[in-house]
């Protein structure tokens, strides 16, 4: 009778994986101009092992790319708080408490795109106008609610299931897997472009009608729930695709 011999895995190799692929990724919301020289910060989430990956750049031509991992339960007592300037521990907080609060994300890009940050100019959220919109990003896009020390608030706008909310200057996009984040980064700066310059006509603006929004949503929500399902076995997701 044959037996099966599971392969060890190599969290070495693992880790050196994982930061080619977040490198990959930051490479091309660059080569599309997404990411400028603003201050930005990009990361995954670890299956299996409780951590996430962090690539950040501080604001500026010539800053360099940081690139470190850390628990997502608290992710700070593990390092020399002194090594750290208060801004970077609040975007390393900030990356922990959302992964916390949503088991669903796999990925979190805090970045200033040119058309997206021109939404906090609205005195409304970015409603919910596109298909693709509805079925990826889930909600209008609110400001996400921060404690003092940088992390997340358990709050029903980022609990819901949104994917892109403001943040200071910019904004932030979840996705539930790494593949995934390139084209949600892509659809909010696309989705502000338009809503914006339509918004400037002064014309009214359509919203999508009120059971589309229902049933995107739900295809949403089951989405969130099967990336959940698998990160809690200490597996990345699969299968997903766009609207």
């Amino acid at each position: 009778m044959k037996t099966t011999t599971l392969k060890k895995r190599n969290p070495k190799i693992e880790t050196r994986t994982d930061i080619v692929e977040l490198n990959h990724l930051w490479d091309r919301l660059e080569s599309k101009g997404l990411l400028q020289k603003h201050q930005a910060n990009l990361s995954f989430r670890l299956p299996g092992k409780g951590s996430f990956l962090l690539l950040s750049r501080a604001e500026g031509k010539h800053s360099k790319l940081e690139t470190e991992e850390f628990k997502i339960e608290n992710p700070t007592s593990s390092i020399k708080i002194s090594s750290k300037t208060d801004e970077r521990l609040a975007v390393i907080r900030f990356h922990a408490s959302l992964y916390s609060l949503r088991q669903d994300i796999g990925a979190i890009v805090c970045f200033q795109p040119v058309w997206s940050s021109l939404l906090r100019t609205l005195d409304h959220p970015l409603p919910l106008v596109f298909d693709e919109q509805c079925r990826q990003l889930g909600a209008p896009v609110n400001t996400i609610p921060k404690k003092i020390d940088g992390s997340v608030e358990s709050d029903p706008i980022v609990i819901s299931g949104a994917n892109a909310f403001l943040h200071e200057e910019g904004v932030v996009v979840t996705s539930v897997t790494r593949e995934k984040a390139i084209y949600n980064c892509e659809l909010i700066e696309k989705c502000s472009k338009a809503y914006l310059l339509a918004h400037s006509t002064g014309s009214p603006i359509r919203r999508i009608p009120w059971w589309v929004r229902f049933i995107a949503k739900n295809r949403l929500l089951k989405d969130e729930k099967k990336a959940s399902a698998a990160y809690a076995l200490g597996q990345r997701p699969t299968g997903f695709k766009a609207y």
